[in-house]
């Protein structure tokens, strides 16, 4: 028996083929930093698996992470120079339009942490919407090491607006740069809003019962915990549409 094919959770439309051809919206999971695959796994090999000691590369937190939703990376080469403190942008796709939010906006909020306090935002050509009572989450590239940008996170009803939403970033540096064509830009991530109640107290004989349980799985096997800690793999996958050349002799 054939397994049905899940319905689409979050929609990624461009008027655009080129961009969705070239710089498509792939799963998060496609845009691991090189740094982070070329990391060794194993450090130090012990007699038996669980005894090894590992890089970060097998930490299941950083690994679900990485792997959550899709990106949408620069659909173009994305020119920005820096005039008396101000980012100017240009596109090498000319129907791509400059804006940004003013300095003053921003006032002393996170100057800190990037150079300059004017929020460029890019002119993001997909257009996006979601399942009914479903948001999304955009947050930077945390992980790819970017000494010139970083996209500014937040969430969005995408069931309910008209769904293009610019790119907002924020600038670490007052020198220019270029933003090349097919770079990760932001991560991507759908949730549905739902009511989400937490519970705080005592320990309890459940929790306890529970903890025992599962710790138990780290002496199952001489691989240890971690092989029973393991995702689902292809959690977010991308239906791509229109990707071919349009031609009436195929």
């Amino acid at each position: 028996m054939f397994k049905k094919k899940p319905e689409p959770t979050i929609l990624f439309e461009c008027e655009n083929w080129a961009t969705r051809k070239y710089s498509p919206i792939r799963p998060a999971a496609e845009f691991i930093p090189e740094k982070f695959k070329n990391l060794p796994t194993v450090l130090h090999k012990g007699e038996f698996q669980k005894q090894n000691v590992y890089s970060v590369k097998i930490c299941p937190g950083l690994q679900h992470y990485i792997g959550q939703g899709f990106v949408i990376p620069a659909w173009c080469d994305i020119d920005v120079k820096i005039i008396n403190d101000h980012p100017h942008v240009t596109y090498s796709d000319p129907d791509c339009n400059h804006a940004y939010h003013s300095k003053e906006q921003m006032g002393d909020f996170l100057n800190t942490r990037f150079s300059l306090q004017t929020p460029v935002k890019l002119d993001n050509p997909w257009i996006m919407y979601t399942k009914k009572g479903w948001s999304t989450t955009y947050l930077p590239m945390l992980f790819h090491e970017n000494p010139y940008f970083e996209a500014v996170p937040g969430s969005i009803n995408h069931d309910k607006g008209p769904g293009q939403t610019p790119i907002n970033i924020m600038l670490k540096t007052n020198k220019d740069f270029v933003i090349k064509q097919g770079t990760p830009l932001v991560q991507v991530i759908p949730y549905p809003r739902e009511t989400v109640v937490a519970r705080t107290g005592d320990i309890s004989k459940t929790t306890s019962r529970r903890y025992h349980s599962l710790i138990k799985t780290a002496v199952l096997t001489f691989k240890g915990w971690r092989f029973f800690m393991a995702d689902e793999k292809n959690n977010y996958i991308v239906d791509a549409r229109d990707t071919d050349v349009p031609s009436d002799l195929d």
